[in-house]
């Protein structure tokens, strides 16, 4: 999952939407990603730890689209 995350976010940085993939990556994933200390997956994806509060925003956004009942509604994009 890692590697896949990695690979979206590389692409997204050559086309100069890094950030914005990098948000919809963590949404995406979230699920998967509750419990994720922010640090390590920032290293794991090869981002700046900086990013560290996009990905906590991230989580706490897909939380919130839970809790209303939202779904992305292409979970393979």
């Amino acid at each position: 999952m890692y590697e896949e995350i990695a690979k979206r976010i590389a692409e997204g940085y050559d086309n100069g939407n890094m950030t914005a993939v990098f948000h919809f990556q963590v949404l995406k994933n979230a699920h998967l990603l509750t419990g994720v200390d922010p640090i390590e997956f920032c290293k794991r994806v090869g981002v700046k730890d900086s990013y560290q509060a996009e990905f906590r925003k991230m989580i706490n956004v897909a939380k919130l689209m839970a809790q209303l009942g939202v779904e992305l509604t292409d979970p393979t994009a």
